[in-house]
């Protein structure tokens, strides 16, 4: 009677276990169970009960790490038959999360993956940036906040041809699941573009009756009409110019009230006889107020006691109003 209790017991135990590991290797991988996952429930050191024992560790090359990671355990799964690896990240910030990288398909293929269901236009960012040094580069993101207190981030990038059509070698798609209350991703929402318009200009310096430089606080009217259009990416503390290219590298405030941002390009003088070496930006988001300062190098032009180092320093204000991306005059 003793050893029945016993083997009842050592089953239990067993089947307990299988039942508190989440998710398993070289099987095909439950998609709308890893999207519906409930990460807040446990910690990193609970990697046993989501993926497993047999695990794949960091080596500890810092190469393998996202920029926000310190560690992760991986095991390969498989989607539609096809293997990849489910990684448990564990961030710097103490929390957990799941991440897959998926290679050799389209963006539209790899995106079928997700059930549409969890796809929304008001969570979904989409754009095709035009960059000088490598061309045609699309950008698609979504996410979709379940009632686990968790966040699906999914995105795709691809290098696009001449053509607007791009090689599966050069896609890259990633899965992600976060904690709603993580840091690492914020909820995706759509561009929003605006139309500025310069109304005033003025030269950032002047001579005064001394025939000193001074400050120059007088602005002038603009000779004709300036048109400018902008697109703010919130999801990524951007502002997007009409290449859908950031304008600045530094970003000094951006929130619901206030763009602020600046960019100083490298000057080397054995290459460039005239270029911008100096943009800032500040939208008033409430008041759509706008303003540009843009300094420029020119050799043969400014070479004057009003433009020392041979840079001029030009500002701008004006105003901007919200558009419909989608708003054409016929």
């Amino acid at each position: 009677m003793n050893k029945i209790l016993l083997i009842i017991l050592i089953s239990f135990v067993w089947c307990n276990s299988l039942q508190a590991q989440e998710f398993y290797p070289n099987k095909e991988l439950d998609i709308e169970k890893l999207i519906n996952f409930d990460l807040n429930k446990y910690k990193f050191t609970d990697y046993k009960k989501i993926i497993g024992r047999n695990v794949k560790s960091w080596n500890g090359d810092a190469q393998q790490l996202s920029k926000n990671s310190q560690d992760w355990k991986a095991i390969d799964v498989k989607i539609n038959n096809q293997n990849y690896e489910l990684r448990l990240n564990h961030f710097k910030t103490g929390g957990i999360g799941l991440f897959i990288l998926i290679r050799g398909l389209s963006c539209k293929e790899a995106k079928s993956i997700i059930p549409t269901k969890y796809i929304k236009k008001e969570n979904t960012l989409s754009y095709t940036s035009n960059f000088d040094e490598v061309g045609k580069v699309f950008f698609e993101k979504f996410s979709f906040d379940t009632n686990k207190n968790t966040r699906l981030f999914s995105g795709c990038i691809a290098l696009l041809d001449a053509n607007n059509q791009g090689s599966v070698e050069d896609v890259t798609y990633t899965i992600n699941m976060y904690s709603q209350n993580s840091p690492d991703d914020t909820k995706i929402v759509p561009l929003k573009m605006i139309r500025c318009e310069l109304l005033q200009y003025r030269n950032k310096y002047k001579f005064d009756l001394n025939n000193e430089r001074v400050l120059n606080d007088t602005y002038k009217d603009m000779p004709d009409e300036v048109f400018i259009n902008y697109y703010i990416n919130d999801s990524d503390s951007e502002l997007l110019n009409k290449k859908f290219r950031n304008v600045a590298s530094k970003t000094i405030r951006f929130d619901r009230d206030m763009i602020h941002t600046e960019q100083t390009y490298k000057l080397d003088k054995t290459k460039y006889s005239k270029m911008v070496t100096y943009e800032e930006y500040k939208i008033d988001r409430i008041y759509g107020e706008f303003y540009i300062a843009k300094r420029m190098y020119d050799k043969e032009k400014y070479n004057s006691l009003l433009t020392p180092n041979n840079e001029f320093e030009m500002q701008y204000r004006g105003k901007c109003v919200k558009k419909d991306i989608e708003e054409r005059a016929f």
